[in-house]
């Protein structure tokens, strides 16, 4: 079936009046390096293509984030706006995209835009280890907003790694987005691996490494070690902006150990967590995500398309 220029420019549109900042196209070419089960065609295998929807951060909330100790510091809009807020709106936006799309007569998939709703659900383990049904993220560089960096967030020009993303997979004929080919956005030998030097759970490890490909993209990035990562998600180390602090025993993160150490969580921790867990105050940490300078580093020069209109 041919792609659809009108169709993609409507949908496109009503994503960014929906409320989105960024929005891109990405064919079913681009995920051929997805790994087995957690590809848009394992779940629907007549999709031809996956939107990605983009919502930045406000500079303020992040810059904002910090220890309690900290004067001038807090980590309440962060929990709020930086997180929980965000993601709703993305859910929000991605089930107007599918039903939008499905009233025009397309079938479309969606999935939580934060996969802590499938991670407090048995641990999330899938194959071993902590994992979403689908990756936002991958599927924002497909899609050509971005690429990934050392940290494995998905940074795009202007915003860096300040943006939360979700997607929609659907069997609409439309135009894919080109992919990124613009200044590199990561550039760790400028910032020394900030986002490994900050992390307070050492979850970043330098000397393990992933590799991937998106389309005719290439991309090494950090093994994040996800179970010691949860550790300052879940406010369970110092540094993640809790109050308490339990010591991660050394090496790989044990899933055995963080259940534990739950039972340790500070009680002011624990009861802002209980507000909305997952969701609203489900996420304490993200150093690498707002203290990562790629926004700073990726304004020079770039003046990135907001839309396909532009």
């Amino acid at each position: 079936m041919k792609s659809d220029i009108k169709l993609t420019k409507e949908i496109e549109s009503g994503i960014l009046e929906q409320g989105a900042d960024l929005v891109g196209v990405a064919p079913m070419e681009r995920f051929a390096g997805a790994p087995k089960g957690y590809g848009p065609l394992d779940y629907m295998p007549d999709a031809k293509n996956v939107i990605s929807i983009a919502m930045h951060i406000a500079g303020g909330v992040c810059d904002v984030w910090g220890e309690y100790t900290e004067p001038g510091k807090t980590i309440g809009p962060y929990l709020f706006y930086g997180y929980g807020l965000t993601n709703l709106e993305l859910g929000r936006i991605a089930n107007w995209a599918a039903r939008r799309l499905e009233f025009l007569g397309y079938k479309s998939l969606i999935f939580p835009p934060t996969w802590n709703v499938a991670c407090y659900r048995g641990r999330g383990l899938r194959d071993g280890e902590l994992k979403a049904d689908f990756s936002h993220r991958h599927a924002a560089v497909a899609a050509g907003l971005g690429e990934l960096g050392w940290n494995g967030l998905a940074m795009t020009p202007v915003f860096g790694a300040r943006v939360r993303f979700n997607s929609v997979i659907t069997d609409a004929p439309l135009v894919p987005t080109p992919m990124y080919q613009g200044p590199a956005l990561c550039q760790p030998e400028r910032c020394r691996y900030l986002c490994a030097r900050v992390c307070p759970a050492q979850a970043l490890p330098l000397d393990r490494k992933k590799e991937v490909s998106i389309g005719e993209r290439h991309f090494t990035y950090s093994h994040l070690d996800r179970v010691r990562c949860l550790y300052a998600l879940t406010a369970l180390v110092k540094g993640s902006g809790s109050y308490g602090g339990v010591e991660i025993p050394p090496g790989p993160g044990q899933v055995e150990h963080l259940s534990e150490a739950e039972k340790q969580r500070h009680p002011w921790d624990q009861a802002l967590r209980s507000q909305s867990p997952g969701i609203i105050c489900g996420n304490f940490c993200g150093r690498c995500l707002h203290q990562c300078p790629s926004h700073i580093y990726s304004r020079t020069g770039v003046k990135p398309k907001l839309s396909r209109k532009e």
